[in-house]
């Protein structure tokens, strides 16, 4: 079953009369008007800048409520077409990979942490769509919106099909195993992303794949390099804040066309539940050829 949880209509009665206030008085509607109604939802925006060594407060100054009366008609259309794009993208999921999800689906507006993140939310594996990102990437639109619920749906796919979310217990936690893992982890998402629409399509646009594929070779040389980078590792190679040869997230692309390569092979299931120790062979290949 997928629930969806709403909250954006709390957002929307808080700021809509008050779009024009300081940007420090918008911090505090936030926190107190609506962020305090979801407790879990208020730990997981601050702790994510936080937890690594952001200043939320910095963030929210600088990079998000500056911006609110700019965005707030984007925000608005971003939840219409989130509630619309769902009806169809849900039921072609159960479709395509033959699965009942049982999800929350929780919308929301934070510190502009993420357009969509597969986490737990009440006790239960969810996607968070956050409408002030999606609204700050021009992601808004119909096209751009079907493309991010699909991108979010087939991560929590793989996550049930493996059962497991993140790098497997018995290994390392580094920069090396963190960029071998989320090739993998986002190309699995981004490949069967274009399965799930039926074309190969994306939020950033047709020219992003097209720029990508130019650059294809030496992507794949910057991040085999990336992935012995002990400071930041492949960091740059995922986010739209970062870009690579002018080119933001191309992580991403490359991940979808190392999937590309594995389902020539293996069926769905088969790649989802790959162990570690393939997992690096195969990335390696793919990097080194």
């Amino acid at each position: 079953m997928i629930n969806i949880i709403d909250t954006f209509k709390d957002y929307e009665i808080c700021f809509r009369e008050k779009l024009d206030s300081p940007v420090e008085d918008k911090i505090d509607l936030w926190e107190r008007c609506y962020i305090s109604k979801y407790p879990e939802l208020e730990k997981k925006c601050k702790d994510g800048y936080e937890s690594k060594g952001y200043s939320w407060r910095r963030i929210a100054q600088e990079k998000v409520f500056n911006r609110t009366e700019k965005d707030f008609n984007k925000m608005t259309c971003a939840h219409k077409n989130i509630l619309e794009a769902m009806k169809s993208i849900n039921t072609r999921a159960e479709e395509v990979f033959n699965l009942d999800l049982d999800i929350n689906l929780v919308l929301y507006c934070g510190l502009c942490n993420s357009a969509g993140w597969v986490d737990t939310y009440n006790g239960k594996r969810a996607v968070l769509y956050g409408i002030d990102k999606i609204a700050e990437l021009n992601w808004h639109t119909i096209q751009k919106i079907e493309s991010l619920i699909s991108h979010e749906l087939c991560h929590v796919v793989h996550f049930q099909i493996r059962g497991e979310d993140n790098l497997p217990g018995n290994v390392e936690l580094n920069n090396y195993n963190k960029g071998i893992w989320s090739l993998y982890e986002e190309g699995f998402a981004q490949f069967f992303q274009y399965k799930l629409l039926g074309k190969e399509a994306d939020s950033r646009g047709r020219a992003w794949i097209e720029e990508c594929r130019i650059n294809e070779r030496q992507l794949k040389k910057l991040y085999l390099e990336a992935l012995h980078d002990e400071g930041k590792g492949t960091r740059d190679f995922f986010g739209d804040w970062f870009k690579v040869l002018e080119i933001s997230d191309v992580g991403y692309f490359l991940g979808a066309e190392l999937v590309r390569k594995l389902y020539i092979q293996y069926n769905i299931a088969y790649i989802a539940q790959l162990p570690f120790i393939e997992i690096e062979k195969q990335v390696m290949n793919f990097l080194e050829n």
